[in-house]
């Protein structure tokens, strides 16, 4: 386990997407733009394309790996699919009749790429298709029985399940079937009749915290959720079995499967945690924290943009005072002995579905990719 490659740019990365071989990496950069990089000399990372069409902050992006197409949403209520125009080398921006009237906070792209789907603040998930007559994409909205705003999302390997989760403070399982568009999917351990907007699965967070992301297993037989009050927990409805597991740290944001028995959850406390279970179904237990195996030296720490830090330190420096850490993880300079320096906002699967790795970007302007295995 470990660090594979570290880049820092020089903004808060808010979402993050890489293309399917990793040579281009999409980034927001806190702002209503989208930034997409492509790989230069020296491996680092240079500017290729700005895509501007949003007028808000872009909130979630999703690149396809098969198709090559993004999908961006973002406060201002709209999506965008973007396509590259291999001659003129631009992307095109195709609009997304969303019909939402709040804030949309998450996307994600089906596992056959011919739907999305897009969180909102609108009570609602919004299940988009191109709609073959209007030549745009379109949308049906799943609602009940959700009760506040919609915080995540993610897909199910059968192309119709979704998970979700949100402010409501619980996790559901829904069936996002489209007739004319998907096949009549085979019966899972979530059900076997799943027409659109049917229930399959509600779970409540242990102690009342805000869902802040969700993921299905690989094999789509358990559901992953982290919550505000600092636990990750798993349900398998093959068999009734929930359990949670509470963080000793601050509040977890993001969580990948890389595989059946391992998660890896990000979030305050800036390090990626490696949770394990045993190959026979055993409990659930943290394996490892990564990025935190080595102390990270004062060259390494971001710079500060607060002028009162830098007069305090100054200050001490001064009168020959050593700075003592404010926190149990914190060095003798301020900075945190991990990788990341500030929140994880978001992780990220392998493109390719390499198990073995996973990214990671945060508020501190640091991407970076990790290896998950010992």
């Amino acid at each position: 386990m470990g660090l594979l490659d570290e880049h820092t740019f020089p903004f808060c990365v808010t979402a993050h997407a890489f293309n399917h071989d990793k040579s281009q990496v999409a980034v927001c950069p806190n702002s209503n733009e989208v930034h997409i990089y492509s790989r230069g000399g020296a491996q680092q990372w240079a500017l290729a394309h700005v895509l501007k069409e949003h007028d808000l902050l872009v909130t979630s992006i999703d690149w396809a790996p098969q198709t090559n197409r993004i999908v961006t949403c973002s406060q201002d209520k709209n999506a965008y699919v973007w396509a590259l125009d291999r001659a003129g080398g631009v992307w095109k921006p195709t609009l997304v009749h969303l019909r939402i009237h709040r804030a949309a906070t998450q996307v994600k792209w089906s596992p056959q790429e011919n739907k999305f789907a897009v969180a909102s603040g609108d009570k609602c998930v919004a299940v988009c298709y191109f709609g073959e007559d209007n030549d745009w994409w379109v949308s049906k909205h799943i609602r009940k029985p959700i009760a506040s705003t919609v915080l995540c999302v993610d897909w199910h390997p059968n192309n119709v399940l979704i998970a979700c989760g949100g402010t409501d403070m619980k996790a559901r399982v829904l069936s996002a079937y489209i007739k004319g568009v998907d096949q009549k999917p085979a019966a899972t351990a979530w059900g076997e009749r799943l027409p659109f907007n049917t229930l399959c699965g509600e779970f409540e967070s242990p102690a009342g915290g805000w869902v802040h992301s969700i993921a299905f297993s690989p094999d789509g037989d358990s559901v992953a959720f982290a919550t505000h009050d600092s636990s990750l927990t798993v349900a398998s409805p093959a068999t009734g079995e929930v359990v949670s597991v509470r963080s000793p740290g601050l509040p977890l944001v993001t969580l990948v499967w890389p595989d059946a028995h391992t998660i890896v959850a990000a979030g305050h406390d800036c390090s990626p945690a490696v949770y394990t279970r045993d190959g026979g179904g055993g409990s659930w237990r943290l394996a490892a924290k990564l990025g935190e195996d080595k102390s990270r030296r004062s060259a390494t720490a971001s710079p500060s943009n607060s002028n009162s830090a830098f007069n305090l330190f100054r200050q001490m420096d001064s009168r020959n005072q050593q700075a003592k850490p404010a926190t149990p993880g914190a060095a003798a300079d301020g900075s945190l002995k991990s990788v990341h320096q500030n929140t994880i906002t978001e992780l990220r699967r392998d493109p390719a579905g390499n198990p073995a790795e996973a990214s990671s970007s945060g508020i501190d302007g640091r991407l970076v990719q990790w290896s998950i295995r010992a």
